[in-house]
């Protein structure tokens, strides 16, 4: 065991310790596919089960582990579970303890087991924790495009160990300001979501005619004109959206008085984009355009623009002025018809052929208009018009113009979008203030655990033992931790099992261990998996130093040279070669 270090100014009765003196650290089974024989299915997790909320139990994979290997990879009460790969570093090392009601499990190579020895699992949980927010795993982690966090250097992070009565009371604390900050988490989270549909009733309100007093809107009172009118010639008898249940559903208060039914092409001009061509990238008049990611609700992104070339009639056919409205005619089906408007000069800018311009006429109110728009993406409307192409919803050019438009008078229409302007502003105020407090809830976790593994979170007790007499007391972290746990007994091996593990009982001893795997090599009478041999033998295949060790041990028994034969790690394979020089 490395000696502890002496906290110098820190904590009374505190020591710092690799993880790997405090408790057991091993990597998963290597996934096989083509190693797979029924014979011995098992349950086991993946990084995908570990999530920032924790353990996710409802996808579990299953694949063969010998009854050796269950007992090399299995889970129990207390393990502390980290990921050990991630496409991202900050997500290396996201850490869940196992509980007791889990079923019986083993784990994958994307996953680090920790089994203490020293620790707390509790504690060290939180440890864990600390170091995945303080950013100690990302600068830890290695690799391009995969991040691997690596046993051997996980195992070489220092740990800041307590007196073990003091684990338990800052994990206590820590569990319970962490319950605090995840009902205020949860309570935020509730609230944005009540102003995120509060902004749609305001929406609703305005293009129902309902957002107004009687004495603002000139004490109109309804009228008896509910329904959209009948088709025309014009929409080359196609049934028009609001007749049948969604109409109904979405329509049933009649319009106010002096409003009037017109159709979405009569309010304003629609134009298509241009199709993008991948031929006119290059040309003589580059032209920045947007597309639908660009357009947002009631936004327009311009800080990452694509260009073609559009010729100067094409710029002038797709330009954007301020006062048009852009919706998104290609896209999800949840977000087809998504619209913003162009409030500023955008400068010389097209658009491409998922988004559609409307361009209202005289008499029609931009901000009025948009407030339709949006009221129609959040009632399902512009969706249930859309025709699906697997997941992506095309809301066509000819349906979007025939759908109707409900039109008040001209200073209905600008005291209805200024109305709804403050309404929404003191919304969008109130959804800021809501993210604000959430953004701010990472840094109190981080702070919390920063105060846990410092010693500053709790009063440490004089009477407790000093964390460097629990390790004295404890002894080194038994290599085969599984051994240690059933009072070092081990089932009889099965002679119908050749995959028994019969190394168990030699772990502490390499060349005994070296033994029992040239004994199995021979009776196998062809090469085994590397992952099998070192597994059998209890050593750490992402470990160097374990795998010289098992090296070391075999070819001293062996008495030859033994060939590696295979070039992947995951497919390698180890031969005896008795008669090589």
């Amino acid at each position: 065991m490395t000696n502890p270090e002496d906290n110098g100014d820190g904590p009374r009765g505190w020591v710092t310790v690799p993880v790997g003196s405090v408790g057991g650290v091993r990597v998963g089974k290597q996934r096989s596919p083509g190693a797979q024989t029924g014979r011995h299915p098992t349950p086991y997790i993946r990084a995908a089960n570990i999530t920032p909320a924790g353990l996710d139990l409802s996808d579990l994979f299953t694949m063969d582990f010998s009854p050796a290997e269950r007992r090399t990879f299995s889970l129990r009460q207390g393990d502390v579970v980290l990921t050990e790969a991630s496409g991202s570093a900050a997500q290396v090392g996201r850490a869940a303890l196992w509980p007791a009601q889990a079923p019986e499990c083993c784990f994958q190579n994307t996953v680090v087991r920790f089994r203490s020895h020293a620790a707390s699992p509790r504690y060290a949980l939180v440890v864990f924790r600390h170091f995945a927010a303080s950013g100690t795993f990302a600068r830890t982690a290695r690799g391009v495009g995969i991040q691997h966090l690596g046993v051997t250097r996980f195992a070489a992070l220092p740990f800041p160990l307590p007196p073990l009565a003091e684990q338990d009371r800052i994990a206590a604390e820590v569990e319970v300001r962490m319950s605090g900050i995840e009902e205020a988490r949860a309570s935020l989270t509730s609230a944005l979501a009540r102003v995120r549909e509060q902004e749609r009733e305001i929406v609703a309100a305005a293009a129902r005619g309902r957002l107004l007093t009687k004495n603002e809107d000139g004490g109109a009172t309804p009228s008896g004109a509910a329904r959209p009118p009948a088709p025309n010639a014009k929409d080359g008898g196609q049934r028009l959206l609001f007749e049948g249940a969604h109409g109904e559903e979405a329509w049933s208060d009649p319009l106010p008085a002096g409003w009037r039914w017109v159709r979405i092409d009569e309010a304003g001009e629609l134009k298509l984009g241009r199709q993008r061509s991948s031929a006119r990238r290059g040309g003589g008049s580059p032209t920045a355009y947007l597309r639908v990611a660009n357009v947002q609700e009631d936004a327009i992104a311009t800080d990452d623009l694509a260009t073609m070339d559009f010729t100067p009639a094409e710029q002038e056919a797709y330009a954007v002025h301020p006062g048009d409205i852009l919706l998104n005619v290609g896209q999800s089906p949840e977000l087809v018809g998504r619209p913003a408007l162009v409030r500023e000069d955008l400068g010389r800018l097209a658009f491409q052929n998922h988004l559609a311009r409307f361009r209202p006429r005289p008499g029609i109110d931009g901000e009025y208009a948009l407030l339709v728009f949006r009221h129609y993406l959040h009632s399902g409307l512009f969706r249930s018009v859309a025709t699906w192409s697997t997941n992506l919803a095309t809301l066509g050019l000819g349906r979007l113009a025939a759908l109707p438009f409900p039109l008040p008078p001209p200073e209905t229409q600008s005291r209805i979008a200024a109305e709804a302007a403050r309404r929404l502003e003191a919304s969008r105020s109130q959804a800021q203030a809501i993210r604000a407090a959430l953004e701010k809830l990472p840094t109190l976790e981080a702070e919390l655990l920063t105060a846990a593994v410092r010693g500053t979170l709790v009063p440490q007790d004089p009477s407790d033992e000093p964390a460097s007499v629990l390790l004295e007391r404890l002894g080194p972290v038994p290599v085969d931790a599984d051994r240690a746990a059933k009072g070092g007994t081990e089932d009889p091996p099965s002679a119908e099992d050749p995959t028994v593990d019969t190394a168990a009982k030699y772990d502490d001893d390499p060349v005994a261990a070296g033994g029992r795997l040239a004994a199995s090599l021979r009776a196998a009478g062809r090469p085994l998996p590397l992952p099998d041999l070192l597994a059998r033998a209890g050593y750490d295949g992402a470990a160097v130093d374990d795998v010289e060790r098992f090296y070391l041990a075999l070819r001293e028994e062996l008495e030859c040279t033994v060939r590696v034969v295979g070039d992947a790690v995951e497919n390698a394979v180890l031969e005896a070669v008795p008669n090589a020089a």
